[in-house]
């Protein structure tokens, strides 16, 4: 049953505190990085995580783990290359995973997620750049609320230091990869 409780931050009604869980049809975590001249995005369609708003907004946490082997980017070639021990080395490392550490809120529906990002077995701290998009009843008996989070890596910080010069100049694949999450969750019962 969709709940009616409301507390307020910056002016903006939040969700209530407890365990939410992501809507599997509505949530990606995604990435973005350069190749040559262009862009390639991929997906992690297969995770495990949840979300648990607490009272205090701010001492909210989020925990993610993404299946590496399930990596998508619409070209088989390039997602076995990207499981192989030139990038995520699957077989060895299964998951990416990320940890929330604090949350700050910001200016109307903005907010900052810190937390730790592991790959390879390499935990490094980082920061998303979040926007809270809103809460209400979902579809059916649920409660829903969405937001969406971005923030920009280096590749070599979690040893994924793989490349090649090209003809043109430069190098095959770009350095840094914007990380995004866009989600739905929906609250536990």
């Amino acid at each position: 049953m969709a709940t009616t409780e409301t507390k307020t931050v910056n002016g903006i009604s939040i969700p209530p505190a407890g365990r939410w869980e992501f809507d599997r049809a509505h949530t990606a975590f995604s990435f973005v990085a350069r190749h040559m001249l262009s862009k390639v995005r991929g997906q992690f369609p297969e995770y495990d995580g949840s979300v648990e708003i607490a009272e205090k907004p701010e001492d909210s946490k989020i925990v993610v783990e993404l299946n590496t082997a399930a990596v998508t980017t619409g070209n088989e070639m390039r997602d076995g290359h990207l499981n192989s021990g030139d990038f995520f080395l699957t077989e060895r490392y299964p998951t990416i995973r990320f940890e929330s550490t604090g949350i700050r809120i910001g200016e109307g529906n903005e907010f900052e997620i810190d937390g730790n990002l592991t790959i390879k077995d390499i935990t490094k701290p980082v920061t998303f750049r979040a926007e809270f998009l809103g809460w209400g009843p979902g579809m059916g008996e649920t409660t829903m609320a969405a937001f969406s989070a971005k923030t920009t890596v280096e590749r070599a910080d979690w040893d994924l230091t793989w490349n090649m010069s090209v003809e043109t100049g430069g190098l095959l694949v770009g350095k840094k990869v914007d990380l995004e999450i866009d989600a739905e969750i929906l609250k536990a019962e």
